[in-house]
């Protein structure tokens, strides 16, 4: 098959998508071009359905949802496209129109299974099948357009997940700089992560943060502060920034002034975050000799006055549980 047939199917690798899981796309992607290269259309239409077989696979991978090896191909090719599909980017293209056309893709890539069977190398056959040069190129092009779909969102939906980015904040500290943090928690697109793994993600951040890491501060603390917006910065995600500001890894309370007023701030849209703030308050009561010994007198008794003024404008669910912190923090005399 001549060259000019096939040089346009290539694959642009992502960042942020790992060593190990580009392999398993390129790999197949080498199996496609040999194919093309010795004129093997039956091989190159089995190649095609391989190569967004593996894609879908890494995804779904990555995901934490490996599939199974009895999961059909359609399936993989579902559920790594419903993934995909609300990965969030700003050089992705969402909604309307174009959300439909990639789902048009989509359908186009099931249908490789079925190609395959029929026409593809992989099966001993009594009759050769009629395999027309346009058949191919038809396959190839389907199949390629949803894996260069799949693969451009491949990397943001890698630095997204949760599990990874606990990972560079907390357990094996990575450096960040300005705005990767941001851009990461984009990319775990927190509204649709089940509240868990956003509660996860806020403890790891807090803590983070209480390291004296300005950026993962300025990144993934300070614009949750700023906003009122339960979409972008949901409640799960709040009330675990709430325990990591207080308390380390190891549990060591971290509570100063200033992480008391962020952790009671950051929860303020939050509209049943009371049970949560009594277990925290309660730890903290637990963990810590009463006045916050290691903070200034005159920042005990500032944080003391904006406790005050709180318990009063806030809900009665929470304002038990803020009495009890300024009892702790402004014990009286004895």
């Amino acid at each position: 098959m001549p060259a000019e047939r096939y040089d346009r199917f290539q694959i642009q690798r992502p960042r942020f998508l790992g060593d190990e899981h580009w392999e398993c796309i390129t790999v197949e992607l080498g199996r496609l071009h040999r194919s093309l290269d010795a004129d093997d259309d039956g091989q190159a239409l089995s190649d095609i359905k391989c190569l967004v077989e593996a894609t879908a696979r890494v995804a779904l991978d990555i995901a934490g949802e490996p599939a199974q090896p009895n999961d059909s191909y359609e399936k993989s090719i579902g559920r790594a496209h419903d993934l995909l599909a609300d990965q969030p980017g700003h050089a992705l293209a969402r909604g309307g129109e174009f959300t439909r056309a990639a789902s048009q893709a989509r359908k186009i890539a099931g249908s490789l299974g079925l190609i395959r069977n029929q026409f593809g190398g992989g099966h001993g056959r009594g009759r050769m099948p009629d395999i027309r040069d346009e058949m191919v190129d038809l396959a190839l092009d389907g199949g390629l357009t949803w894996t260069r779909w799949a693969v451009r969102r491949l990397g943001l939906f890698s630095e997204g997940r949760p599990a990874l980015l606990i990972r560079d904040l907390i357990e094996q500290p990575a450096t960040f700089h300005s705005g990767d943090l941001r851009r990461r928690l984009e990319a775990a697109n927190l509204s649709a992560v089940e509240t868990h793994h956003q509660q996860e993600l806020g403890v790891a951040v807090g803590q983070r943060a209480m390291r004296q890491t300005f950026v993962v501060k300025w990144d993934g603390l300070d614009p949750c502060l700023e906003s009122d917006d339960l979409g972008v910065w949901p409640a799960g995600y709040r009330i675990g920034l709430l325990h990591g500001l207080w308390f380390a890894p190891d549990g060591h309370p971290t509570v100063t002034p200033r992480s008391i007023k962020d952790g009671l701030e950051v929860i303020d849209p939050v509209p049943d975050a009371a049970d949560a703030l009594h277990e925290q308050v309660a730890r903290v009561r637990e963990s810590t000799q009463p006045s916050l010994p290691d903070a200034d007198q005159e920042s005990v008794r500032d944080t003391v006055e904006w406790l005050r003024h709180r318990e009063s404008v806030r809900p009665t669910a929470e304002q038990t549980a803020l009495r009890e912190l300024l009892d702790h923090l402004a014990p009286p005399p004895v």
